[in-house]
């Protein structure tokens, strides 16, 4: 017999070698109702795609196994239906859902009110970051109620305090982008935090990133839009387009635009609380420079004429006003890569565009300063 023990030992190590490599992922629920139900595993950020496998849940734990030929982003959710995507703060997963990289190895999945995901050298630096985040959220709940107290200092309090968590925040996700740019998981957080990261950070991680980062879903849309706003930048030319008044006549931008006049694009909607609160100040600003070489396009974003006639009644408006009443599909806002309003832009009296996104006192101090 002990002829054939090295051939056996041969045998079993030929084909320790030969397996594949490939993931387990082990899951836990702590939701005792889900208990006898399947979880699914799908590609991310694609529109009624097909499960890629599923898993029953037996005693608040369940188990998948496979092979990934490359890192690549995966949801796991309840739900084999189309469902609503659940509204939470950026950089967090829906309750009892994640999404995560599916890569060769053994992952940990715990599925519960935030779900995490650890295992590999991705998913962990994915999940230390979401600690991060979570426990500078920590304070949110209070500051959001100190804001609606009503009084005047707590407000101003909580509000510094909230505006210095979301710079903190923000912060953290860029470093952990800049760090990750061959990482789908940086990826995911840049489109998932798009509203908090300047354009000029954009640039600069798109520019460093590779091809894989730029494959995850949304990646082509922002670089599209930044392309787009690398048009209408500071320094650049307006762009002229044609819109319906109230009254369904034709006018061209360039007929108030780059005519001698400074001339503040507004985007707008009258069923938009932060465009409605900044009014006053352009009512304002319009009557105190108007005669003085100043002036006010505003492009509303309203679906709805009866909406749109009633705003600019209420809110006072007596400047031109265009809209082709498709909402956020306004032609005049894609042109100007306008995702989120109240939307200024200024532009000088040889049309060209000299300020972005300006409110209240530094709308009026650039109005002063260009006008002298």
């Amino acid at each position: 017999m002990k002829k054939y023990l090295p051939i056996a030992a041969s045998v079993l190590l030929l084909a320790a070698c030969s397996e594949k490599p490939g993931y387990k992922i082990t899951g836990t629920v702590s939701n005792n109702d889900l208990n006898g139900k399947y979880v699914y595993l799908y590609e991310y950020g694609v529109k009624d795609a097909a499960p890629l496998d599923s898993a029953l849940v037996q005693n608040g734990a369940f188990a998948l196994k496979g092979t990934q030929n490359a890192p690549a982003l995966r949801t796991l959710r309840f739900s084999e239906e189309v469902v609503e995507p659940v509204r939470v703060a950026p950089g967090e997963n829906a309750p009892f859902m994640a999404t995560f990289v599916l890569e060769n190895g053994k992952l940990a999945v715990v599925l519960d009110s935030t779900s995490t995901v650890s295992g590999t050298p991705e998913n962990d630096a994915q999940k230390e970051l979401q600690a991060k985040i979570k426990d500078l959220r920590s304070g949110i709940d209070k500051l959001v109620a100190d804001m609606k107290s009503g009084d005047e200092n707590l407000i101003k309090q909580a509000e510094a305090k909230y505006e210095e968590i979301d710079r903190k925040i923000t912060e953290a996700v860029v470093n952990y982008i800049l760090t990750h740019t061959d990482k789908q998981s940086a990826a995911k957080n840049l489109y998932d935090f798009r509203y908090n990261i300047s354009e000029e950070q954009q640039n600069e991680i798109i520019s460093k990133a590779d091809s894989s980062f730029k494959s995850v879903p949304g990646i082509s849309y922002m670089i599209d839009h930044l392309n787009v706003l690398k048009k209408v930048a500071v320094g650049q030319k307006f762009t002229d387009f044609e819109m319906p008044d109230a009254k369904g006549e034709m006018h061209k931008l360039s007929e108030y635009v780059g005519n001698g006049k400074v001339v503040l694009i507004d985007f707008w909607a009258s069923w938009c609380p932060p465009c409605r609160a900044e009014m006053p100040n352009l009512v304002k600003a319009y009557k105190d420079y108007k005669g003085k070489g100043f002036d006010i396009v505003g492009i509303s974003l309203d679906s709805k004429a009866d909406a749109w006639a009633k705003g600019v009644k209420d809110l006072n408006i007596t400047w031109t006003q265009l809209s082709d009443l498709k909402g956020w599909q306004n032609g005049g806002a894609a042109l100007y890569g306008v995702n989120s309003i109240p939307h200024t832009v200024l532009v000088d009296k040889d049309g060209t565009i000299i300020a972005k996104n300006l409110h209240g006192q530094e709308l009026e101090d650039k109005i002063k300063e260009v006008l002298k």
